[in-house]
Parts: structure tokens; C-alpha cells; sequence
């Protein structure tokens, strides 16, 4: 019998080292991640259980962490690797430490997630950060993978907002110049409690304050107008919820990757948990019917082409006069957004290929 094809999301650490406000590490301060770090034994037994279970098409080291602040990611890296899956890493790339071990260890991808190539547009919205430390280790990383001769492949995902085109034309250059992959996608608010009380839900353990309003108004992709597209979209099922498994760093599978509330969307440990059972939780569950009515499964997903046009028209009417061929030339509609673009990534891995452009 042909076995279910999932892609699992795991977090190996329980912190970052940024507080970005479009993120809920930065932006739900009062809530916090689980602690500590996951042990390369323990991550062996979650990949045993979950390839005896399913066909595990590939495994990314993160959803709201930094995996670089695992004091053994190399080995982490390994472990992966060592089940014959597919293997990525997403990254702020603020921390060096170990760059040149982690290629080494042979990721199959590495995302750089950046959003400017000034300080003064990046500090904005990857706060905390330092983008010429980050363009410092960039170099470090391409030196390293010439070095060991390695096929991991490189992408830089650049955030777009409504006023960082510039940096997006210098950034994707020095990119380029490093012989990195480049894609881009548009920014959107998160957690999916940060939405649903945009929308007036109260009982999301989130509320909007004055720098999630901030943030809003920076988004080319325009949140209300957003959220209508999506509601329209046809129906469908979330495939956040039919094949992609969230687990944190302490082992715990949450609802879907784009919850953050732990007291609340934790569902079981997954090592002592039936996939068939995980998913009949999920199915259940109220959050689900109530992400699925006003549309953000959609949203979170980038799964309506009008998105796009939609945040390219208010780029344009924000930036009266600007030309943008020569900045969006490469890539004039970021089609599916970075989820679509990790997502054919992780097709890719799961053939144990370097991936084509999450």
C-alpha cells in the first residue's frame, strides 16, 4: 500500500534571536515558546516513527525558531540525512557560529529570510538584526560551500513591502554576485491569531496593538482587501492541515504551523501519538472550521493568483511615478509567494534532488 506523502516542520530550538513584528516571537511578547532544545536522539526516533507511518517527502529544521542557536545543528543536519529525507534549513543568518559545519553536514537547502540590504530599511522589520553582519555571513556561506564542494542549494527569500524595491534591487545583485538562488514573497502578519483578531475575533488569545497596526500599513499586500480575495476563493481543503505536520522542539505536534498559541493548539506528543489519530484531532477541531470560513487557509497559503495583482497595484499606487521593470524584471509576480516556492523545494527534496525553487 502506497503510504500518505507528508512534509513535517520541526522546531529544534524553543527561542530565535530576533523579535521581527510581523512574526509572533516579536509581535505576542507575553506568550512564550517552548524551552530547550532537541536532542539529535530524540529527532532520530520522531523521523523513525514518522517514515514507518508515512512517505516523508521532506523535513525543515524550523517554523518560529533560528535554527543556528542549536548547539549541535550539524548533527541535527545528520540525522536528517541519515533517513535518506530531505533536509532544509531557514535562517535569519545573524549568527556565524557554525556555517561552516552546518554545509558540511549537507543540508539539501538553506533560506536566508532577509527583508532589506540598508540597516535602516532592515532594522524595521527584522528587528534585532544587522543586516551587514548578515551580508558578512552570506560571503562566509559561499565561501564555505565552495570549499567543501557542496551541492546544498542557497536561496535568498526577500520580503517585499511597500517601500523596500530598492533594497530588493541591491540585494538580489549581491546575491546573484554570491551565486545564490533568489526569490521573493510578499509579507503578511502572523500568527493566524493576529488575523482572526484583525477580523474581530475575541477569543483568539491575541489582540492587535499599535505595532501590528504599524506593520499592517507597511504590507503591500493589503490585509483587508487580502482576506476578501481568499474569502472568495474556491472552497478546498487547508494543505497546512492535510499533509504538513508541525512539531515543537519538546516533541509536541501543534495544529498547523501558523498557530502560535501552545496553551491552546498543542494536540499530543507525537511519539506517542498515531498519525491517523493526529489527524482526526486536526479535522476536529474548532480553529480549523473557523481559519477555513474566513478564508485565511488561503491566505496563508498564497493559494489565489489575485493576490499577487493585488499587492502589485498598491505598490504602484504607493509609489507614484516608479518604474519597476528593472527591479521586478526577473521576477514581475511572485507567483504562489514563498510557500508555493518551498513547497515545489520540498517536492524536489523528497526525490533526494537539489531542490528547484519553497
Amino acid at each position: 500500500m502506497r503510504k500518505t506523502r507528508w512534509s513535517f516542520d520541526i522546531d529544534i530550538v524553543g527561542r530565535c534571536n530576533l523579535s521581527c513584528p510581523s512574526c509572533p516571537v516579536g509581535n505576542m511578547t507575553g506568550m512564550q515558546l517552548q524551552s530547550g532544545y532537541m536532542s539529535p536522539e530524540f529527532l532520530d526516533k520522531v523521523l523513525a516513527k514518522a517514515l514507518s507511518e508515512c512517505h516523508v517527502t521532506n523535513v525543515a529544521l524550523y517554523n518560529w525558531t533560528e535554527p543556528f542557536i542549536h548547539p549541535h545543528l550539524p548533527e541535527m543536519v545528520r540525522v536528517v540525512k541519515s533517513h535518506g529525507v530531505g533536509c532544509g534549513l531557514s535562517t535569519n543568518l545573524n549568527l556565524g557560529k557554525q556555517i561552516e559545519a552546518v554545509v558540511a553536514a549537507g543540508p539539501d537547502q538553506i533560506k536566508i529570510s532577509l527583508s532589506g540590504f540598508s540597516q535602516e530599511t532592515y532594522g524595521i522589520t527584522h528587528r534585532g538584526g544587522d543586516i551587514e553582519l548578515v551580508k558578512d555571513n552570506m560571503i562566509r556561506l559561499s565561501e564555505a560551500k565552495k570549499a567543501s564542494k557542496s551541492n546544498t542549494r542557497i536561496i535568498v527569500a526577500f520580503h517585499r513591502y511597500l517601500h523596500n524595491q530598492e533594497d530588493e534591487r541591491e540585494m538580489r545583485a549581491f546575491a546573484q554576485s554570491l551565486d545564490f538562488d533568489f526569490t521573493t514573497y510578499w509579507a503578511y502578519l502572523m500568527p493566524l491569531e493576529k488575523n482572526l483578531a484583525y477580523l474581530g475575533h475575541e477569543d483568539v488569545s491575541a489582540d492587535l496593538n499599535e505595532g501590528d497596526r504599524s506593520l499592517i500599513d507597511r504590507l503591500a499586500l493589503p490585509l483587508d482587501q487580502a482576506i476578501e480575495v481568499s474569502r472568495a476563493a474556491p472552497a478546498r481543503d487547508c494543505q497546512l492541515r492535510e499533509r504538513q505536520m508541525a512539531i515543537n522542539s519538546e516533541g509536541n505536534v501543534m495544529l498547523c504551523c501558523t498557530v502560535f498559541d501552545q496553551s491552546r493548539y498543542t494536540l499530543a506528543p507525537f511519539l506517542e501519538t498515531s498519525l491517523e489519530d493526529l489527524q482526526a484531532m486536526k479535522y476536529g477541531h474548532s480553529m480549523c472550521d473557523t481559519c477555513m470560513n474566513e478564508g485565511l487557509h488561503v491566505l496563508m497559503t498564497y493559494g489565489d493568483d489575485g493576490l499577487d495583482q493585488l499587492a502589485l497595484d498598491r505598490v504602484a499606487s504607493e509609489n507614484p511615478g516608479q518604474n519597476f521593470d528593472d527591479i521586478y524584471v526577473n521576477d514581475p509576480a511572485p507567483k504562489g509567494g514563498l510557500v508555493k516556492t518551498l513547497k515545489r523545494a520540498g517536492r524536489a527534496l523528497g526525490r533526494g534532488k537539489t531542490a528547484s525553487a519553497k
